[in-house]
């Protein structure tokens, strides 16, 4: 009884440990999830104003488009 006692004491704590690093990698998946959402904020921001046409040359004379 003492040896199947302690095998399950062993896989008890190896589970916690796996729990543990479980929950770390989670946590470090939502900052980065974080991070990409406010750099991804940034770059969707409209840009203030109208842009101007370009008044001499073969580009941009004719169609102003933003992306």
């Amino acid at each position: 009884m003492d040896g199947i006692s302690n095998q399950i004491i062993a896989i008890a704590s190896q589970l916690q440990s796996a729990r543990l690093a479980q929950n770390v990698q989670v946590y470090v998946l939502r900052q980065a999830m974080d991070m990409q959402q406010s750099s991804m904020q940034i770059l969707l921001q409209p840009t203030t104003g109208p842009q101007p046409l370009a008044t001499s040359g073969s580009l941009g004379t004719r169609l102003n488009v933003l992306a």
